[in-house]
């Protein structure tokens, strides 16, 4: 008798015999609703919050390369300077001899600023412009401009391009290119000021020299003398990556908010509970059992509104992120978020994080709901 009345009381819905009863199971399970709803919002930020930080970080570690190596008097580096480097590095460790100049490009009427960016070698070019074309190829003997810089120009594959050094109002040189190829960082400074290029194309406006070198090897600065100076990608971008940090407050606030919704919706569940079942509550006490036993199968109740509404809950969240990865249904303006797709990073260990959270914090709360209020209720 006492096994049939507890599994009666654990269940999750409510009798419907009359209209109060109607109301409590609709209260009771639009709680549910809630709770699995703040579940997939909690998965859905994470992931896009990630996600986003994600593409930022890769994106910039694609076109800039993780570490800058700079000579700490502002002067030019030189095939010394490189040999005196790479003898503190393991064999074969990559790196990118980078030069660069501020000069002015035209298409007949049109002209623009810009900066050229010229590379030693596009096959031990550590930048991985190229996977950024959208038009065209990358070669030795053509350069590669901006897509924004391209559509200002009007111009196209193919395209020559009158490259005009311009120092104290005095024309120093002058150099026709052709156009290889088109690319598209979703980033605007990038697309609209850089043109990339072999060292040799910009003889005209670059000497022998370096202005610095490029390189993904993780680097010691205690192995190279006082002579060189090393930043990484998030000092040289401190501001970009300040703003995205500036946004994990707020996010983690949000995301605190709606685990709070999730619990409070549970107790308000089990005060539902509690209002419908006094009548049975109190003959449970009749039949020997006292307020700790009661409040052991809300608890017990209450683990199971959890679970299930977690596994569901996952179960959805997941469902939605692997489709939309797919399948890219929400497209984004891709020089705002860095990409014109939703970017999503899928953690599969965000249960074993979410779960054990809020099943801590449901007991704790209960706890604290046991001892001001379940131990000295009168069913």
């Amino acid at each position: 008798m006492k096994i049939l009345l507890l599994k009666k009381f654990l269940s999750l819905r409510i009798s419907n015999n009359n209209s109060k009863s109607k109301l409590y199971l609709y209260l009771n399970n639009f709680s549910v609703f809630i709770t699995i709803l703040s579940i997939i919002f909690i998965v859905l930020i994470i992931s896009v919050n990630d996600g986003f930080k994600s593409t930022v970080n890769s994106t910039l570690i694609d076109l800039n390369g993780k570490y800058k190596i700079y000579n700490k008097y502002n002067k030019s580096l030189t095939e010394d300077d490189f040999d005196n480097i790479i003898s503190y590095l393991p064999n074969k460790t990559p790196i990118s001899k980078i030069s660069t100049k501020n000069i002015i490009i035209k298409n007949r009427n049109l002209s623009e600023p810009i900066n050229i960016i010229a590379f030693s070698n596009y096959e031990t070019f550590i930048n991985k412009i190229e996977d950024r074309l959208i038009l065209g190829e990358m070669s030795n003997d053509k350069i590669l401009i901006g897509q924004i810089l391209a559509d200002k120009l009007n111009v196209k594959i193919g395209s020559q391009l009158t490259f005009i050094n311009i120092d104290s109002s005095i024309i120093e040189g002058i150099e026709v290119l052709t156009v290889g190829g088109v690319f598209n960082t979703n980033i605007p400074s990038y697309d609209r000021y850089l043109v990339y290029g072999n060292r040799q194309l910009f003889k005209n406006f670059i000497d022998n020299d370096y202005d610095y070198f490029l390189t993904n090897h993780n680097i010691n600065n205690d192995l190279l003398n006082s002579k060189y100076g090393i930043s990484n990608i998030f000092e040289l971008n401190s501001k970009l990556f300040n703003w995205l940090n500036s946004y994990d407050t707020p996010i983690k606030m949000l995301v605190v908010f709606i685990l709070t919704i999730c619990i409070f919706n549970i107790l308000q569940n089990n005060f539902l509970y509690i209002t419908d079942k006094t009548k049975h509550l109190y003959l449970l006490k009749t039949l020997g059992l006292n307020n700790l036993y009661i409040y052991i199968i809300i608890i017990l109740r209450s683990f199971s509104i959890l679970s299930i509404s977690c596994i569901i809950g996952f179960f959805i969240s997941y469902s939605l992120l692997i489709i939309e990865r797919n399948i890219n249904f929400i497209k984004l303006p891709e020089y705002v978020y860095f990409t014109n797709v939703l970017p999503i990073d899928i953690n599969y260990l965000l249960p074993f994080y979410i779960f054990p959270l809020l099943l801590f914090i449901l007991i704790t709360i209960s706890i604290y709901f046991y001892y001001t209020f379940i131990r000295r209720y009168e069913f």
